[in-house]
C-alpha cells in the first residue's frame, strides 16, 4: 500500500511522462499497483493515458489525424465509469469523459453533456469553453446531415433517366439508388478486360452509418442452374459489402492490403461467377486461397466467406425485377473465420447464423469476435427480444430525462398484452400462473418490476405460445428487414407527440422510444397498435397454416392428459394423429431456441408411413404437421412416461410392446 509521499511522487512522474507523450509508461506504472489500491485520482489518470494512447500513440506516432483505437478508448471510458460516484461533480472527471466520449462515439451528444457539466463546475476554464463550442458545432452538423442527405437523394433521383427495358445495368443502378442509397461515384475494375465491373460507392448516411459498395456488371452474365431450379431465377446476381465509416477508400489507401482486401474479396467472388458460370456463386462458401486457407490480409484472421441476402436493407432490396420477368439477386459478402466456415459446412448456414447477433455481420470488422470460439464473450441469445441492461446503458449515455425503470416500459406493454390475449407458453404459465391470471383480471403488478425481479430484465420469445412466439420474432425483435418493428413504431409515437422537440443527435432521436411514458393512456394506445400488427402478422404468416392441425383421432378419447408443464406442440404423422395408429417411433430433437417455449421437440410416427404414403420425403410435407401433445397422449397414453426424456432421445416400440432406445453412432446411423 502506497503512502501519501509515494503517491505524490508517482503522480509527478506520470505528469512528466504524459507531457513527453510516453503514455504506455504511465499505464505500466499505474497498473503495477493493485486495482483496489489505486484510488480515484490514479484511476482517472490511467483513463487519460489510455485515451491519449488511443488517439495519439506514444510520441505522437498516430499523428493528430490518425485513427483512434476503439478498444483503448472504450476501456478509458470504462475506467471513468468505475469511479463515477466520486467524479460526477469533479471538473477534471467530466473533462476526461467529454474528450473520451467525443473520440469514442459517432455523435457529439454524450460528449456535449459532460462538456456542459465541466463548464458549469469551472466557468472560467478556456478548455471547457472550447469543448462546449466544438460539441455545439458538431451537433449542428449532425442535425443538418439528415435533411441534406434527403435533399440530395431527391435531386439525384429526380434527374435519373428511367432505363430502357433491355438495359439490365440501368435497372440495377435504379434498384441500388432506391434500396441501398444514392451512390456518389462508380469505381471501375478493369483487372479482367473480358469481364469489366464497376463498384457503386454509397457514403455513410443517417439510417446506415457506414459505406456500402455494390458491384454493377456481374448481372450481365447468366449463371447456369439445373432445369428444376430455373423457376428460382438465380441466374443473375450482384454483390455488396458494408464498410465502417472510418474505412480508407482513397486510391492511395486502396493500394494497401489492409484497406483493399474487402473489395478484393468481393471482386474475386464476382469474377469467380463470371469466369465459371456453371459453378456460379453457390459453391463460394469455401476457404480462400487454397485448401487450408490464408487470411485476407495481415491485419485480420478472416479468410472465408458466406453469401447472404442483405437483410438490413429490407426484403424488397433482395431482388431487382427486370421488365422481362427475370430477376437480379443481391448478395452481401460476409467474411468468416476458419472455425466459422467449418461450423457452417458441418451444421449449415442457419445454424451458424443462430450464433450471430445481426449487428456482428452487418459491417465488416477485421477484428470482430469469432462467433464459434468467442461464443461466451458474445453471449448472444437468438430468443432475446429486449434487455433492460442495454436500454439503461442507452439512457445513461444519451442522458435521457427518464427513470431507469422506464427501460422496461416497452417490454411491460408487450408482455401485458400477450398475457391478456392468452399467448403465453405453457412453461411460462406453469411458473407464473398467478401473475398471468392477475393481469388478465386487471389486478396485476407493475410488470416492469416483475421483468427486472423475475425475468432477469429480459423479454424472450420463449415466453409465448406458437403464434405469440412467431409474432414476437416477426414484430418484437429488431429485425430491420421487417416493415414493422415494435420499437420503431413506439419511437414514431413519441416523435409524433414531441414534434417541436429539438433532438440533440440522430442517436437520441432513434432512442426516442425510451421516452414513451408508462401510463394507462399510452398502454391502451400501444395495445391497440399490437392488435393491429398481430392481425397483419396473421394475414401475412398464418393465412394458410396446414401444419397446425386438430387431431381427429383424439376426439371422443378419454382425457388422458399428462401432468405436463413443458411446451404444448409436437410433430406427428397423420397416421398417428388422424388415423389413430399407435406410436411406434418417438424422436425428440432440439428445437430452435426461439421456439423452445412452444415446441417440445417430440416427433411421433406409426412406422408404416412409407408403406401408406410412399417412399421419399414428400409425405412429410403433406402428411405430417404440428399437433397439441395432449391430443397425441389421448390417442396413445403409452408415450406419457417417456415425455421427459432429454433432447436427442429416440425410442422405438418392439414387437413385445416394450420401448427400446435407439442409439445413434458418430455417423448418424441407428442401432437399437
Amino acid at each position: 500500500m502506497m503512502n501519501q509521499t509515494e503517491e505524490t511522487k508517482l503522480l509527478e512522474q506520470i505528469e512528466k511522462w504524459n507531457d513527453a507523450d510516453e503514455f504506455s509508461r504511465c499505464i505500466e506504472a499505474i497498473e503495477a499497483i493493485p486495482e483496489q489500491e489505486r484510488g480515484y485520482l490514479l484511476t482517472v489518470k490511467l483513463s487519460r493515458a489510455y485515451s491519449n494512447l488511443a488517439a495519439l500513440g506514444d510520441h505522437g506516432e498516430h499523428g493528430t489525424d490518425g485513427e483512434v483505437d476503439g478498444d483503448l478508448i472504450r476501456h478509458a471510458i470504462e475506467l471513468l465509469e468505475s469511479v463515477r460516484t466520486q467524479g460526477e461533480n469533479d471538473p477534471y472527471w467530466n473533462a476526461r469523459m467529454g474528450y473520451s466520449c467525443l473520440m469514442a462515439y459517432g455523435s457529439a451528444t454524450t460528449a456535449y453533456e459532460y462538456a456542459k457539466c465541466w463548464l458549469s463546475l469551472d466557468p472560467d476554464d478556456p478548455d471547457a469553453q472550447e469543448l462546449v463550442r466544438d460539441c455545439e458545432k458538431y451537433l449542428e452538423e449532425e442535425n443538418s446531415l439528415e435533411l441534406d442527405w434527403k435533399e440530395r437523394e431527391e435531386i439525384i433521383r429526380w434527374e435519373t433517366i428511367p432505363p430502357a427495358d433491355d438495359d439490365i445495368l440501368g435497372h440495377v443502378k435504379v434498384h441500388i439508388d432506391q434500396y441501398f442509397g444514392v451512390y456518389t461515384q462508380l469505381l471501375t475494375d478493369d483487372s479482367d478486360p473480358d469481364h469489366p465491373l464497376e463498384i457503386a460507392v454509397i457514403l455513410p448516411r443517417p439510417e446506415h452509418d457506414y459505406y456500402t459498395l455494390v458491384t454493377v456488371g456481374l448481372s450481365r452474365h447468366r449463371m447456369d442452374f439445373s432445369e428444376e431450379r430455373r423457376e428460382e431465377k438465380l441466374e443473375r446476381a450482384e454483390l455488396l459489402i458494408n464498410l465502417p465509416r472510418d474505412w480508407k477508400l482513397t486510391k492511395a489507401d486502396c493500394r494497401e492490403e489492409r484497406w483493399s482486401w474487402p473489395i478484393r474479396m468481393m471482386l474475386a467472388t464476382a469474377h469467380f461467377a463470371m469466369e465459371d458460370p456453371e459453378v456460379g456463386l453457390e459453391s463460394r462458401t469455401t476457404l480462400m486461397e487454397g485448401e487450408d486457407g490464408i487470411p485476407f490480409a495481415e491485419n485480420t484472421d478472416l479468410r472465408g466467406e458466406i453469401l447472404l441476402y442483405p437483410g438490413v436493407f429490407g426484403e424488397e432490396s433482395f431482388f431487382c425485377r427486370l421488365p422481362d420477368g427475370d430477376e437480379v439477386n443481391f448478395y452481401q459478402v460476409i467474411p468468416l473465420y476458419r472455425e466459422e466456415l467449418q461450423y457452417k459446412l458441418e451444421h449449415g448456414s442457419d445454424a451458424l447464423l443462430d450464433l450471430c447477433p445481426d449487428e456482428s455481420l452487418e459491417v465488416i470488422n477485421p477484428h470482430r469476435l469469432n462467433v464459434v470460439t468467442d461464443r461466451e464473450k458474445i453471449s448472444y441469445d437468438p430468443a432475446e427480444m429486449d434487455n433492460a441492461a442495454d436500454q439503461i446503458k442507452k439512457i445513461q449515455e444519451l442522458h435521457l430525462p427518464v427513470d431507469e425503470l422506464d427501460a422496461c416500459n416497452l417490454m411491460a406493454f408487450f408482455l401485458g398484452w400477450a398475457m391478456k390475449r392468452g399467448q403465453m407458453s405453457n412453461p411460462f404459465i406453469s411458473r407464473y400462473r398467478e401473475i398471468v391470471e392477475a393481469v388478465q383480471t386487471g389486478k396485476g403488478p407493475d410488470l416492469r418490476v416483475f421483468i427486472l425481479d423475475n425475468l432477469d430484465g429480459k423479454l424472450s420469445t420463449q415466453f409465448f405460445d406458437r403464434r405469440g412466439s412467431g409474432f414476437a420474432q416477426w414484430y418484437g425483435q429488431d429485425n430491420r428487414s421487417n416493415p414493422y418493428v415494435y420499437r420503431r413504431d413506439c419511437r414514431n409515437i413519441v416523435l409524433d407527440k414531441l414534434k417541436d422537440r429539438v433532438w440533440n443527435s440522430i442517436a437520441e432521436k432513434e432512442a426516442a422510444y425510451l421516452l414513451l411514458p408508462y401510463t394507462e393512456e399510452i398502454r391502451q394506445s400501444v395495445e391497440q397498435l399490437l392488435d393491429e400488427r398481430y392481425q397483419q402478422y396473421l394475414e401475412a404468416e398464418f393465412a394458410d397454416d396446414p401444419e397446425e392441425r386438430v387431431a381427429r383421432a383424439a376426439e371422443g378419447k378419454p382425457a388422458v392428459i399428462p401432468d405436463w408443464d413443458g411446451p404444448l406442440f409436437c410433430y406427428a404423422s397423420d397416421r398417428v394423429a388422424q388415423d389413430g395408429c399407435k406410436v411406434q417411433i418417438m424422436d425428440r430433437l432440439f428445437p430452435e431456441r426461439e421456439d423452445m417455449g412452444w415446441e417440445s421437440g417430440w416427433a411421433f410416427y406409426s412406422g408404416d408411413e412409407g408403406d401408406v404414403y410412399g417412399e421419399g420425403d414428400e409425405y412429410y410435407e403433406s402428411h405430417c404437421g404440428f399437433y397439441d401433445i395432449r391430443d397425441i397422449c389421448r390417442i396413445d397414453p403409452d408415450i406419457i412416461p417417456l415425455l421427459n426424456l432429454p433432447y436427442g432421445t429416440m425410442q422405438m416400440r418392439g414387437e413385445d410392446g416394450a420401448w427400446y432406445e435407439v442409439i445413434r453412432d458418430d455417423e448418424g446411423e441407428e442401432e437399437t
